[in-house]
């Protein structure tokens, strides 16, 4: 009987060590989290510069910016040159383009993904060429999905020194040359030389043609990187930083 029962002992201690270790694996399985900060706030770099966040399943690379308007900011679109063609398609737009470290818009459907996380605020500075700053703060910002044609679903209370040349476009559609979702009948992404939520048709054009500040040929009229209620619909500004932060 004594092999017997030493047997068993043996082999009840296997079943016990193999439900320990299962138990141990389902631990590590529900504490392991994503080496990625979910936006350039959470990840708080102490300089400006190209990171990695994870959106959902996603992780994507994205500019952090600490010096336009403190910490936290992630950089959705900037305009520094005329290097960067942002008069295009709809496919463009909605996968993102140009350089993190230059000209670039983020993407249609990361700034999506980005805004359905958590609360967002939105932060615009624009550089004129005499090097005056002004900017556009809004305290919430949100982008639809693809099925709404990433309409621009939420606009907080404005504050800042550049005027409010964005509350027209609420709620409206994203709109491209070859996907026009405006409400005008002309085709303002193609006539305007941009793509925006136009309505109809704008009150600013922040994805317009580089065109160096004033112009004054009447066809050029809003083409520019054009903010209203700054100066006016015939000035294309130097500089521009979209940003974005949770609140």
């Amino acid at each position: 009987m004594k092999p017997i029962c030493f047997v068993l002992c043996v082999f009840s201690l296997c079943l016990i060590y193999l439900a320990s270790a299962e138990i141990g694996d389902n631990v590590e399985i529900q504490t392991f989290k994503s080496k990625y900060s979910s936006s350039c706030k959470a990840l708080n770099p102490k300089k400006s510069g190209v990171q990695k966040i994870q959106v959902g399943n996603d992780v994507i690379e994205v500019y952090c910016d600490v010096t336009i308007a403190g910490k936290g900011w992630l950089v959705v679109q900037r305009r520094v040159s005329v290097e960067e063609n942002f008069f295009r398609n709809w496919t463009s737009y909605q996968a993102g383009f140009g350089d993190l470290k230059g000209n670039f818009f983020l993407g249609l459907s990361n700034l999506n993904k980005i805004t359905a996380l958590e609360p967002q605020e939105l932060y615009i500075q624009m550089v004129d060429f005499a090097g005056e700053k002004r900017y556009a703060h809004y305290s919430l910002f949100n982008v639809g999905n693809v099925y709404s044609n990433y309409s621009l679903t939420q606009l907080g209370v404005y504050s800042g020194s550049a005027g409010d040349s964005l509350r027209y476009h609420l709620y409206q559609p994203f709109s491209t040359f070859d996907k026009d979702n405006d409400n005008s009948t002309l085709n303002c992404a193609a006539r305007y030389m941009g793509a925006w939520w136009y309505k109809d048709c704008l009150s600013s054009n922040l994805n317009g043609a580089y065109l160096g500040g004033n112009y004054t040929a009447p066809d050029l009229f809003g083409t520019g990187i054009v903010w209203g209620d700054w100066k006016g619909y015939s000035y294309s500004y130097k500089t521009v930083n979209i940003m974005v932060r949770p609140l």
